[in-house]
């Protein structure tokens, strides 16, 4: 699909085209462990230039965490794979977020503050997986506002977001495309330019061709796959309610895939064809089987003290570049800790 010039000035005076998607994220959870390796010809890398942190070069191959650990006695594992999500671990200058990453003899690491790191953005439940000049994603935690919906001047991501750009770019905003809801934990993206937010919110479903999140829920299922297909409305204190009334609410479709289940608990892989206010909570309730932490929808167990849902993948065509992009977030060891007590 051709765009003109004027098109893409609406978006960025300053655009120097396309930038590569190269960022995988990884976890230690069982359920879902990918193995990315990267190899680097030690022939054709130089020493980095001195740098504030710390650095080490690789004198035998081995993994970077075992290496790190190694090297930053004084730091708990915790502590390192906490550095390597916010983007502080580079390897031959580039940022590695893989806690298995393997090294080789020759590699250049380095340790940077959070302040160094890539993105600069510095929040414990905001952090930015990609930026080029039309779009911002990021994954967000839990108990983080997406937006300010209250106009009380809450902290939310948008508003962070755009304090982060505005430091570059004074005039520069932050568009909304979509929302998680505040204890939804994952990934999310924002636009840069109205251009691309109106490009996105049009087209969303088309242009988003997957969107999987992960849950724990009460229960047991049976079947262990299925789609629920009801109608939501909210009632006016705010509470989302399922119908299969069609005059009374929305169409919302969700399909569920039972991942592990264990006496009364059950993880879960849940994808959207619809994006309704609150769906996936709703309709698990709907069904007898509310999200565990979930106390405004029906459940009883609160375990781990927070909603145990997370937006794991999100799939779609940049709505400028028209190039397929995919972003992945770990799942949140909680989720694995409460199946693994069920056992």
């Amino acid at each position: 699909m051709a765009h003109t010039t004027s098109t893409l000035k609406a978006c960025n005076d300053t655009a120097r085209g396309e930038r590569s998607v190269t960022r995988k994220h990884n976890t230690d959870n069982s359920m879902r462990i990918k193995n990315h390796k990267t190899q680097h010809n030690s022939s054709e890398i130089s020493a980095p230039s001195p740098s504030k942190g710390s650095h080490w070069q690789v004198e035998s191959g081995c993994e970077l965490l075992s290496f790190l650990v190694a090297k930053l006695p004084q730091q708990s594992g915790t502590s390192i794979k906490n550095q390597l999500k916010h983007g502080c671990i580079r390897v031959n200058e580039e940022i590695v977020t893989k806690h298995n990453h393997a090294l080789n003899a020759g590699d250049f690491v380095c340790v940077v503050s959070q302040r160094e790191s890539k993105y600069g953005l510095n929040h414990p439940k905001l952090r930015i997986m990609f930026e080029d000049d039309y779009l911002i994603v990021v994954e967000k935690g839990s108990g983080l506002h997406s937006v300010d919906t209250t106009g009380k001047g809450v902290e939310n991501a948008c508003g962070l977001l755009e304090s982060y750009i505005r430091r570059r770019s004074p005039q520069k905003r932050i568009y909304v495309v979509h929302r998680l809801d505040r204890d939804t934990s994952g990934v999310m993206l924002f636009a840069k330019c109205r251009e691309a937010q109106n490009r996105l919110v049009a087209d969303w479903n088309e242009r988003v061709s997957e969107r999987r999140y992960i849950a724990v829920a009460e229960g047991l299922f049976e079947p262990k796959a299925g789609t629920i297909d009801t109608y939501l409305y909210e009632d006016a204190h705010k509470v989302v309610h399922s119908t299969n009334d069609p005059n009374r609410g929305l169409r919302a479709i969700t399909h569920y895939q039972v991942i592990e289940a264990h006496e009364d608990l059950s993880l879960l892989a849940l994808e959207l064809e619809t994006g309704r206010t609150n769906q996936i909570r709703v309709h698990l309730q709907s069904i007898g089987h509310p999200v565990v932490g979930d106390l405004k929808y029906g459940a009883t167990d609160n375990r781990i003290g927070r909603l145990a849902l997370h937006a794991e993948t999100i799939c779609f065509r940049h709505p400028i570049t028209q190039k397929m992009m995919k972003f992945e977030s770990p799942v949140p060891v909680e989720f694995g800790e409460i199946m693994r007590d069920e056992r």
